[in-house]
């Protein structure tokens, strides 16, 4: 293949060429001045993104998101401390493997795949246990396209005169979803550069409250490089991944000029573009539209295809898509339109789809429709 593949996956995701050009920067001393004003500059930028306050925080670990998960686990739990995990999905399943493997006993609370999780059943299980320590959640469950009600069991958590410190994986919303601590009132929000962050794998990323920073463990049983307590405190006791810092810098940049709303209204269009041509090209949507996710989207897999299949021939024709998970692995395929996804491109994308079904072409006029009422009012309001 001449040119590569095009990318629609719920992460990787594409690297906008400016970051992939900061991170070609020559390398550079992380002790040093110019890295250093780095190091503050992303510091202060994912700060105010994730809105930690004046006493909260943001770690910025060389790990992926499952290890940014761990750090979280490690930070907060002792083994044998009880906490409540919620899964909507299979990252949510992994999110309490996790903290199972670290010797904290969860209390799983499992939700059907393509349902969110209801704030009140969760509180009503904190109020039957005495010594929850802490509730893990997932804000965009990444396998299913489900965006959880996070900021609704939060408010309902604040209602309680103590509640159990309230973490919240956010790999795939958090910065195309807004989620911050002071607004929303959670206490830890885990993300990663590769997705939202339109960065390369490689950081793992975890904001922190100021009520939550008090309770990080200050020894912990088996926990080295995961401890946030030199990475608050604006230290790297480990050599930093200057590179993907240096991209990660220019993504900031790129997200503050888009700005948080905007950014919000384009990945909500995206999906329902692709929720249009999926309705009309025969692969239905498989979440509801309520709580659909604005990042990812979950399609039953074209009548004639396997899940398999239908991601192979996609490759062929230059376009990588995601298969289903879990128990929706034989039956659906997964589309990323999160982080540096236009809807020009997402549409080129699912014209590729189009070329493998006999209702492609529906499809296609679906999802532009969708994108072309979207233009008139904008256009609209432009004019108002």
């Amino acid at each position: 293949m001449i040119y590569p593949p095009q990318i629609l996956l719920p992460g990787p995701t594409p690297v906008p060429p400016s970051v992939d050009l900061a991170m070609q920067r020559a390398m550079s001393d992380h002790r040093g001045a110019v890295f250093t004003q780095v190091k503050d500059h992303v510091t202060n930028q994912l700060e105010a993104l994730f809105q930690v306050g004046t006493q909260g925080g943001v770690a910025v670990i060389p790990t992926t998101g499952t290890g940014a998960l761990e750090a979280a686990i490690q930070n907060f739990f002792n083994p044998g401390d009880h906490i409540i995990g919620v899964s909507t999905g299979a990252f949510g399943e992994r999110f309490v493997a996790v903290a199972e493997k670290m010797g904290v006993v969860v209390r799983h609370i499992r939700v059907p795949y393509g349902q969110s999780f209801d704030p009140r059943h969760i509180v009503e299980t904190v109020e039957e246990e005495t010594d929850i320590k802490g509730i893990l959640v997932t804000h965009n469950e990444t396998s299913t396209g489900v965006l959880n009600p996070v900021g609704e069991l939060a408010r309902l958590l604040k209602t309680m005169p103590a509640h159990p410190v309230l973490i919240v994986d956010s790999i795939s919303g958090v910065p195309s979803v807004p989620l911050t601590i002071e607004k929303d009132g959670v206490d830890v929000i885990i993300a990663a550069s590769q997705k939202g962050f339109m960065c390369p794998p490689g950081l793992g990323i975890l904001a922190v409250s100021a009520r939550a920073r008090e309770l990080i463990l200050k020894e912990r049983p088996g926990r080295l490089f995961f401890d946030l307590q030199p990475y608050l405190a604006g230290q790297f006791p480990y050599t930093p991944a200057v590179s993907l810092w240096n991209g990660l810098e220019e993504a900031l940049n790129l997200l503050e000029a888009e700005g948080v709303e905007p950014r919000l209204a384009r990945h909500r269009l995206l999906s329902r573009m692709t929720r249009a041509f999926g309705a009309a090209a025969g692969m239905e949507p498989a979440v509801e539209p309520a709580i659909a996710s604005p990042t990812v989207t979950a399609l039953h897999v074209a009548q004639g295809f396997t899940p398999l299949d239908f991601k192979n021939q996609a490759a062929q024709l230059g376009l990588q898509i995601a298969g289903g998970m879990g128990p929706w692995h034989h039956e659906m395929v997964r589309i990323g339109h999160v982080g540096a996804v236009m809807p020009n491109q997402l549409l080129e994308g699912l014209a590729t789809l189009a070329h493998l079904l006999p209702q492609g072409l529906d499809g296609v006029q679906a999802s532009w429709n969708v994108w072309h009422e979207d233009i008139a009012v904008q256009k609209e309001a432009y004019r108002a």
